[in-house]
């Protein structure tokens, strides 16, 4: 009967261990910045833009997010170690009534360059005029 209360104790004082270790390990990462980009165009938050993150301008998309209705882009994984800066491509990914002028957002791309976002966590890629296009005439 002794043994049966000793691995009882010892199953308790486990199972205490394991749920406040999980706990502490929940708010350590919930602690942790998350890497994000907002998207603005004209003084607006952007969403639906998908944006990819690169080491190089013709290399392969090291992470990547879409924006959403506040305009922000969140990475959930990021490459370790991080390049000492991000190229950036950006693509539209809406339905709303209008697109990303390739021509206008290739060139300010070709330009565009991100800090590791253990630097500065949370950025701001501000589109230039007419990078954006409507789809449909306006009245």
């Amino acid at each position: 009967m002794a043994s049966v209360k000793q691995t009882s104790l010892w199953l308790t004082t486990a199972c205490a261990i394991v749920t406040f270790g999980c706990e502490a390990a929940s708010h350590t990462e919930s602690a942790n910045p998350t890497a994000s980009v907002q998207v603005v165009y004209e003084s607006e938050p952007l969403a639906n833009v998908q944006i990819m993150l690169k080491q190089t301008a013709d290399g392969p998309a090291l992470t990547h997010a879409i924006s959403d209705r506040l305009g922000v882009a969140r990475f959930k994984e990021m490459p370790e170690p991080e390049p000492a800066e991000y190229v950036i491509a950006m693509e539209s990914l809406s339905d709303g009534g209008w697109i990303l002028d390739r021509k206008v957002v290739g060139k300010f791309c070709d330009s565009l360059r991100l800090k590791p976002f253990s630097q500065s966590p949370n950025q701001i890629i501000e589109l230039p005029k007419r990078a954006v296009q409507l789809l449909s005439p306006t009245n």
